[in-house]
């Protein structure tokens, strides 16, 4: 190989260490006693210096070598549903008055927001009214003129009817069905389906603040979420008594017009802040800048809001570490791609319920030298410097050894 083909071989190594993916950020590993396979806690620290996919991570051993990873997250809520029979104390069906009448018994007061009716099939169009009562006696509507509309079930000879309502725990339940056109339906069986919530695990921000504002009709929160992840937010509301309002996620869009503060709020998420309810907003890897939310206040007054609290779905590594071994993680890397390990192929055979260990705080891995421009801060890595002298040293180098190389010729 010529010297010149060397230089220019070199160069090319050269420019590649300059421009190629270069990680920021540096954490260390808690290690561990036995060998096997653990999750690695990335905490809210680690994840506000990654891009969005989690794809500039990586795990290292002491001496540097890469180990293969699997990135996991928890689920937000895992949904079983199954169904609930309860006992139907009367079907009575009155002909002169053409409706019928059904009494559901739910002895524990359960809380529900459906009643399901299994009935005989018929192709009918009907009128329901819903009523509740902890005694049997003092009934108290909760919906009124609900329409039934048969769906006919070809394969089979009953059909399923979903009721839905606003929760409530009565004891007893009223169904008051329209017969004037029709005759009655035959109910078989009723019941509600009972959904099973099993919550992930969640990680609270603790360096998010957020400024508050009471303006006419409206209170206004920004929150500069400082470049971390969002998957739930709560709010804690001390007043008033009861309460019921609505409410938004939005962003501030910069209009295209130049002009000064031409910007504009855009919806991202609406929501309702309700008395008696958990006030929780469910979000996925939510992240902005700075995020508004808005509360509408209309004529009532603006809620004494005592806290609002911003959460990050756990989020692992896993993989398998030897005892007494260090590791560490590499990150923040905005050009670095998802890597691509055989891992993968092998994921039901790591074990489902293994230890998790967590990191040290993160470091900066280059210390950026500041300097002040024209109005503007620019940051720059000194040995970036050196390293673009170099190059501007070996092309002028290059150059000349090709312009005698041509006199020559």
């Amino acid at each position: 190989m010529s010297d010149k083909n060397k230089l220019i071989m070199f160069l090319v190594l050269l420019s590649g260490s300059l421009f190629g993916q270069d990680f920021q950020y540096k954490a260390s590993v808690e290690s561990v006693a036995e060998d096997g396979f653990y999750n690695i806690l990335l905490s809210p620290e680690i994840t506000a210096y990654m891009q969005n996919g989690f794809s500039d991570i990586r795990l290292y051993t002491n001496k540097d070598r890469e180990v293969p990873y699997l990135l996991q997250q928890e689920r937000a809520f895992l949904v079983q549903e199954f169904f609930v029979e309860y006992e139907i104390l009367e079907v009575t069906h009155f002909k002169k008055r053409r409706y019928t009448r059904i009494v559901i018994h739910n002895p524990e007061k359960n809380e529900i927001d459906n009643i399901v009716l299994r009935v005989k099939n018929a192709d009918v169009k009907k009128r329901l009214k819903l009523n509740g009562s902890n005694n049997n006696q003092d009934w108290y509507v909760l919906k009124d003129q609900y329409e039934y509309n048969s769906i006919q079930n070809h394969q089979g000879l009953s059909e399923i009817r979903v009721l839905n309502f606003p929760t409530s725990a009565y004891e007893f339940y009223e169904i008051l069905i329209d017969d004037y056109h029709d005759e009655p339906i035959y109910v078989e069986q009723a019941g509600y389906f009972d959904l099973v919530k099993e919550s992930g695990q969640y990680t609270e921000l603790k360096n998010i603040s957020y400024n508050l504002k009471d303006t006419l009709k409206q209170t206004m929160v920004e929150v500069p979420l400082k470049g971390n992840y969002v998957d739930k937010i709560t709010f804690d509301i001390q007043a008033p008594k009861y309460y019921y309002r609505e409410a938004a996620l939005m962003e501030r869009v910069v209009s295209p017009r130049k002009k000064i503060n031409s910007s504009y709020f855009e919806k991202n998420k609406a929501f309702e802040l309700v008395s008696n309810s958990s006030n929780t907003l469910y979000l996925k890897n939510f992240r902005q800048d700075t995020v508004f939310i808005h509360i509408q206040n209309n004529d009532d007054a603006a809620l004494a809001i005592q806290g609002i609290h911003f959460y990050q779905l756990n989020k692992y590594i896993t993989a398998e570490l030897l005892a007494n071994k260090n590791y560490y993680l590499k990150f923040g890397d905005k050009q670095a791609k998802q890597p691509n390990y055989d891992l993968k192929y092998f994921s039901k055979s790591i074990p489902e319920n293994i230890t998790t260990i967590v990191t040290g705080e993160p470091q900066q891995l280059f210390q950026a030298k500041k300097q002040r421009g024209r109005g503007n801060m620019i940051i720059q890595d000194y040995w970036l410097w050196i390293c673009i002298v170099a190059v501007g040293l070996l092309l002028f180098y290059m150059s000349y050894k090709m312009i005698e190389d041509n006199k020559k010729k």
